[in-house]
């Protein structure tokens, strides 16, 4: 759930005063934030897609502490998502249209690039969700990079995507990994 950062010493507090972390709110969550400017409010998804479970409410105004951005679903043209911090795979994403950055923008979400060959031909999505536009296919047996991977849509109960470009998606049920598995899509990797 959306937290308030949780602040030990009065100045730390003060200079964090209105600020929310997506996920574990500590003092790192200050360290990139924005601020909602949808009129009716900012929906916290569990995936970087508009076709994902919402876990929370995010009020016009209020600040949040980013984590790290990936392309998403489309939402009125802009494709970024932000991540909160977090010690484990992140639940919790915004879509960055309706998010103003407060300072410097945080980095994309990565991890140590990882191979891995498809079982079957694989549709390359906008987001970790069968209902996201599909953009291309990896064919049957073609190898390819996995930059980070994601919960999502569960496919053939396997609820893992794997971001394979800095814009495409694939679900992992059809995924062979060559050599290591990849890395979450996390700021700290």
């Amino acid at each position: 759930m959306i937290k308030k950062i949780a602040a030990t010493a009065a100045a730390l507090a003060a200079a964090t005063a209105g600020t929310l972390a997506l996920g574990a709110g500590t003092a790192q969550a200050a360290d990139y934030q924005g601020q909602v400017t949808a009129s009716g409010g900012l929906s916290v998804r569990y995936a970087p897609s508009t076709h994902a479970s919402k876990v929370d409410h995010l009020k016009k105004g209020e600040k949040v502490g980013l984590g790290c951005w990936v392309y998403g679903t489309s939402v009125d043209g802009n494709r970024t998502w932000y991540a909160g911090q977090t010690d484990s795979p992140s639940s919790q994403w915004i879509s960055g249209r309706y998010v103003k950055l407060l300072g410097k923008k945080p980095p994309r979400c990565t991890g140590d690039t990882a191979k891995a060959k498809a079982t079957a031909t694989l549709s390359v999505r906008h987001g970790p969700n069968t209902s996201d536009k599909r953009t291309g296919t990896i064919g049957k047996s073609t190898s390819f990079s996995v930059i980070c991977k994601q919960p999502g849509q569960s496919v053939g109960g396997n609820n893992r995507w794997y971001l394979t470009s800095e814009k495409g998606w694939v679900s992992a049920r059809y995924v062979d990994n060559v050599g290591k598995a990849p890395q979450w899509c996390r700021w700290d990797n």
